[in-house]
């Protein structure tokens, strides 16, 4: 409801929206047509006087019969999926390229090398944490929820900021659960844009009814400010990039309830947007085809990083965000593979 409020206040403020009468009845029309409540009308900028073709985005009702179809998504699938923990320990038994975890916690157990640590009190918390910094010879950790979405959680430890964390977070980290990762160091290439958080290609997969794995799009998100990620809730922005080349295309867009801002330029670095080559992305495309046959849910969206050394998978998502893609694409009402899902959901 908040994040309805945001957009709506956003929307009215927006000196580039269409006039209000056009808006009226391009909201009926879509409504009409869409049988749906023209809500994402708004979260996909349709309302801007440069959005023309706005039946060709998807419809909340769309979107939802598509990710929440059983002909497309399968529960046993998504449990795995949405567990980053039992994700993570499939996906590198299978040999997937992934970021390298060096334990978990499951609230006050800590399960480091194999080995299972109680923890009573800060002390504990402290030991556990510094050994895990000795033992690997690494400055950074990265820490994020078990079932966390969206970002939200995710915290960045430095080495010499322990005691500090320990303090301050020891009642979090007992009552929750977080994966302990290593801190990738991204593509020097994708550094000179942003340099403060791990900024990653969103590629969503899609397998046919004859069991053929397609790339149905890929945008690239990058993280704004201080951020540690580059989540569109918590400020980023993301754009598309073009599936063949590799390229990022068009203009960077923020979420509508973080303000709708538009970029031509990485707002902290004011590098160039379009144009850019996104390194090892015929890589981190191959990856997600291999991924994609050992979690066969028809429709996933997968995070990836790109490193010096190639991609790295950060997670897959069960609910791949359709409506970034649809802006990212620019309706994809428009995309043949879509009319071939909505096509077999509806049949």
């Amino acid at each position: 409801m908040l994040a309805r409020l945001k957009m709506l206040m956003v929307f009215v403020k927006d000196s580039d929206r269409k006039n209000s009468i056009r808006i009226v009845l391009e909201c009926l029309h879509f409504a009409i047509i869409k049988k749906s409540t023209p809500i994402d009308y708004f979260r996909n900028f349709l309302y801007r006087k440069s959005a023309n073709n706005y039946l060709d985005y998807l419809s909340l009702k769309q979107y939802y019969s598509i990710i929440e179809s059983e002909k497309m998504v399968f529960p046993e699938v998504s449990q795995i999926l949405k567990n980053k923990l039992s994700f993570k320990l499939m996906a590198e038994k299978q040999g997937l390229s992934m970021t390298n975890m060096f334990g978990y916690n499951l609230r006050n157990q800590f399960i480091i090398n194999e080995k299972t640590v109680g923890i009573v009190n800060e002390e504990d918390l402290y030991n556990v944490l510094q050994d895990l910094f000795t033992k690997n010879k690494i400055d950074k950790i990265f820490i994020k929820p078990m079932t966390g979405v969206g970002g939200s959680g995710c915290m960045l430890l430095n080495k010499n900021d322990l005691q500090t964390f320990v303090k301050t977070r020891f009642f979090d980290i007992m009552e929750h659960s977080y994966l302990f990762e290593n801190y990738i160091e991204q593509h020097p290439a994708i550094n000179g844009i942003n340099a403060s958080a791990i900024n990653t290609l969103r590629i969503v997969h899609y397998i046919n009814k004859k069991q053929t794995v397609h790339i149905l799009s890929t945008l690239m998100r990058f993280g704004v400010g201080d951020s540690i990620t580059d989540n569109t809730s918590c400020g980023g922005f993301s754009i598309a990039v073009n599936s063949l080349t590799g390229k990022l295309e068009g203009s960077g867009r923020q979420d509508l309830a973080k303000g709708g801002a538009v970029y031509l330029k990485h707002p902290d670095t004011y590098h160039q947007l379009e144009g850019f080559t996104i390194p090892y992305f015929k890589e981190a495309c191959d990856l997600v085809l291999s991924a994609a046959c050992i979690f066969p849910n028809r429709i996933v969206g997968w995070d990836i990083a790109i490193t010096g050394s190639g991609p790295l998978i950060i997670e897959a998502n069960h609910n791949p965000s359709l409506y970034l893609s649809d802006i990212a694409y620019g309706g994809l009402m428009k995309h043949p593979l879509i009319k071939e899902i909505l096509k077999e959901i509806n049949s």
